[in-house]
């Protein structure tokens, strides 16, 4: 059905198709029974509230330090993406002050958290198109380095739901396109038109996924100037500069990569006790408070349970060594 048509042209629609429904009840009951029920079943699953998926624990850096917790929940009114070339469409809540940090929920299409289950790489990405977009969307820098807790939601459950449902925006229009998010049953549209005035759809961002791929050679040495970009985040924030350091990818005979090594110089450092390292499978943040930071985004995913750092005091240097999964 065509979502662009007027409310008086869809309610037309909707008289010729009640007439239609009253021919199979009295014609074909039974037909007309299991036609109700899997467009009833439809109806409540869409109606069906955001649930808790993951629950991520990393730290908001700017402009003020403190814990920051992620809630990715599934939800069927947010759509899959057309295809995997297509922006990843999410909700996000409100930023919520809690007493030990901050949490904010962000909801994608059920089907698309279902894949990330079975693909590390999948599920990354997603994690990373969450912190791109509250970094954009909040003017925060956050700490690109995160955990997956134990726990599937930080706070209540009602919050979590309140914060998705009552966003109150209506859903932004893809570029060239006018018409809104299409619904995906004929019960989706009846209800919007009963409801258009009572609340408003949640507000859809479409995210791209950027991927990139490492380069090709046995033993590849990448300087600082080669890799290094600013980290994203609001452009008033003035942090330390980064430290020298060089990059080592290691492969094999065949060009597979085994290895990444990162050598900092870390001058006027005295301890290692100084340094607060965080690494996750795609990218690195090395910090000296005042002093020094270095964020980068790794050419290969890492195996986190295998890194090792170890720092040298008679040159002032940190080297930290990553096995690639």
């Amino acid at each position: 059905m065509d979502t662009s048509m007027t409310p008086e042209h869809l309610l037309s629609q909707v008289n010729h198709f009640w007439g239609m429904l009253d021919d199979m009840a009295e014609n074909n009951p039974q037909s007309y029974q299991k036609f109700m029920q899997r467009h009833l079943e439809e109806g409540k699953e869409f109606m069906a509230p955001p649930e808790p998926h993951w629950c991520l624990q990393t730290k908001i850096l700017e402009p003020d330090e403190r814990l920051f917790f992620i809630n990715i929940c599934g939800w069927r009114r947010v759509p899959a993406p057309e295809s995997d070339g297509h922006p990843v469409p999410l909700v996000a809540g409100e930023l919520v002050d809690m007493t030990d940090g901050a949490v904010i929920s962000i909801a994608y299409s059920p089907e698309i958290l279902k894949k990330a289950d079975e693909d590390p790489v999948e599920k990354d990405q997603l994690i990373r198109l969450a912190m791109k977009y509250i970094e954009q969307q909040l003017r925060v820098l956050l700490c690109h380095s995160y955990r997956i807790t134990p726990f599937k939601l930080k706070g209540a459950a009602q919050q979590m739901r309140n914060s998705l449902e009552l966003k109150g925006k209506k859903p932004r229009k893809t570029k060239g396109k006018n018409e809104e998010v299409p619904d995906r049953s004929l019960l989706e549209q009846l209800r919007n038109i009963a409801l258009k005035e009572e609340k408003p759809k949640p507000s859809i961002e479409r995210m791209t996924e950027s991927k990139t791929k490492p380069k090709v050679g046995l033993i590849e040495v990448i300087s600082s100037t080669e890799l290094h970009e600013d980290p994203p985040g609001p452009p008033q924030c003035d942090l330390p500069p980064p430290p020298q350091y060089d990059l080592e990818v290691i492969r094999d005979k065949s060009g597979k990569t085994q290895k990444l090594v990162l050598t900092a110089q870390l001058q006027g450092v005295r301890s290692v006790s100084s340094c607060d390292l965080n690494v996750s499978k795609d990218d690195l943040l090395l910090e000296v408070p005042g002093t020094y930071r270095l964020c980068l985004d790794l050419p290969a995913l890492v195996n986190e349970d295998t890194v090792t750092a170890k720092y040298n005091k008679a040159n002032s240097s940190l080297t930290v060594s990553m096995c690639v999964l």
